[in-house]
C-alpha cells in the first residue's frame, strides 16, 4: 500500500512517528509529504527525516492508499489524493472533529470518544453533515487504537540507575494569545518564584533538574539559569525528545500539559501546575480535560494537580520524591491512553490494513 503521512512540522510526529516505523517495516511505501514550515520552533528538515527513515520517500504522491495524520480536518495546503484519511488521536485533538464518511476516527480510548461523540453532537455543522449521511446512507467510522504516542515508551535504554533522580519541568509556553496576565506578570514574577521552589526541593533531594523546551516556547532569559541541563527537540523526531526524558525521570512537572499522558504511563510521579488557559478555552472538552477533578491533571494517586497560587507551598513542603499508585495508574490508563501497552501503531496498521 501507498501511506502518506504529513511530515513537514516536528508536533505531527508524537502522532505518527509510530505508524510510519511500523508501515515501513511491514514493508508498505511510505511518503512523508514534506514542505516548509514558518512556525517557530516546528520546521523539519529533509536531513531530519532521511536520517531517521533512510526508506521512506519524501514528498508528495499523486495518489496514496491512504493519509494518516493528527488534526487532519484543519490542515492546510495541498495532500496526495486518497481513498482513504486516517485521523489519529494523541489524547483529545479529535475532539473538535467533524463527522465524515471519508474521515476514519482513531481515538485513543473509549472515554475520549464519548467525549467526541458528546461535543459533536452540539454542532449546527454537525448536524447538517449528519443529516446529509443519513440521505446518502453513509455511516461515520471509528475504531480505538489508544495514543499513537505512547509507542514512544519502547524499547527505550534506561539512564544509569546509580545516577542522581532527574526532576523534570516541562517549561510554560508563553504564546501571544495566552493574556496579558500570562506574559507579564506571571512570566517574570510567579513563574520564576515556581522555577526557584523547584530548584530547592532539587537541592534538598539530590536531585538533577532538566528543563525540556522549544524555541515556540518563549524562554524567559532567566529560566535556563536554575537548570542543570537544558534540552529541546532539536534532532529527536522519534522516539520524541519529551519521551526519552519523561521515562527517566523520578519526578515531571508541567502546566497541565500533554505530558500527564505520558508521566501516567511511564509510572513516574507528577505535578500539573493549574494556570489559566483563555486562549485553550473555547476547545471542545477543554473543562473535562484541564479542570475535572478526578480527570487528566488531577488524579489522585496519579497527578497531582495544584492552582498556581498554592504550587510553591506545596514544593517546599515535599520531604520526599511522591510515588504512582499502580492500581489508581491502571484506571487512569485505561479512561485517557485506551491500552496499557506499546502496540498502538501496530493497531493502527491492522485497521489500515483490513
Amino acid at each position: 500500500m501507498i501511506l502518506a503521512f504529513p511530515a513537514w512540522r516536528r508536533g505531527f510526529f508524537k502522532a505518527t512517528g509510530g505508524p510510519i516505523t511500523e508501515a515501513l517495516r511491514r514493508g508498505h511505501e511510505v511518503w512523508l509529504v514534506h514542505r516548509h514550515d514558518d512556525k517557530p520552533g516546528e520546521a523539519v528538515t529533509r536531513e531530519e527525516l532521511e536520517a531517521i527513515w533512510p526508506t521512506a520517500r519524501i514528498g508528495m504522491p499523486i495518489r496514496a492508499d491512504a493519509l494518516l495524520g493528527p488534526s487532519l480536518a484543519t490542515l492546510d495546503g495541498p495532500r496526495p489524493d486518497t481513498r482513504k484519511a486516517y485521523n489519529l488521536d494523541l489524547a483529545w485533538e479529535t475532539i473538535s472533529a467533524m463527522r465524515s464518511p471519508h474521515m476514519t476516527m482513531c481515538w485513543a480510548s473509549q472515554y475520549q470518544a464519548q467525549l467526541w461523540a458528546l461535543s459533536v453532537n452540539k454542532s449546527h455543522l454537525q448536524y447538517l453533515c449528519d443529516l446529509w449521511m443519513r440521505i446518502v446512507d453513509q455511516s461515520p467510522i471509528g475504531h480505538i487504537v489508544g495514543s499513537p504516542m505512547i509507542d514512544a515508551f519502547g524499547n527505550q535504554v534506561h539512564a544509569d540507575a546509580d545516577a542522581r533522580p532527574i526532576v523534570v519541568l516541562m517549561a510554560l509556553k508563553f504564546p501571544r494569545d495566552s493574556g496579558l496576565w500570562r506574559r507579564t506578570w506571571y512570566r517574570w514574577i510567579g513563574y520564576r518564584a515556581l522555577v526557584a521552589a523547584i530548584r530547592r526541593f532539587c537541592d534538598r533531594s539530590g536531585a538533577e533538574l532538566v528543563i525540556k523546551t522549544r524555541e515556540k516556547n518563549r524562554d524567559p532569559g532567566w529560566l535556563a539559569r536554575y537548570a542543570d541541563r537544558v534540552v529541546t527537540d532539536a534532532g529527536m523526531l522519534w522516539p520524541y525528545a519529551a519521551a526519552q526524558i519523561v521515562r527517566d525521570a523520578a519526578l515531571v512537572i508541567h502546566f497541565q500539559s500533554g505530558a500527564a499522558l505520558e508521566a501516567a504511563f511511564a509510572s513516574v510521579p507528577q505535578l500539573s501546575i493549574h494556570i489559566p488557559h483563555p486562549h485553550l478555552a473555547q476547545y471542545p472538552g477543554h473543562a473535562e480535560v484541564y479542570a475535572g477533578s478526578p480527570g487528566m491533571q488531577d488524579w489522585p494517586g496519579v497527578v497531582t494537580g495544584r492552582p498556581w497560587q498554592t504550587a510553591v507551598e506545596y514544593l517546599d513542603s515535599l520531604t520526599s520524591l511522591p510515588t504512582v499508585d499502580p492500581s489508581a495508574r491502571a484506571a487512569y490508563v485505561d479512561r485517557f491512553l485506551g491500552f496499557d501497552d506499546c502496540k498502538v501503531s501496530h493497531r493502527i496498521l491492522e485497521l489500515v490494513e483490513a
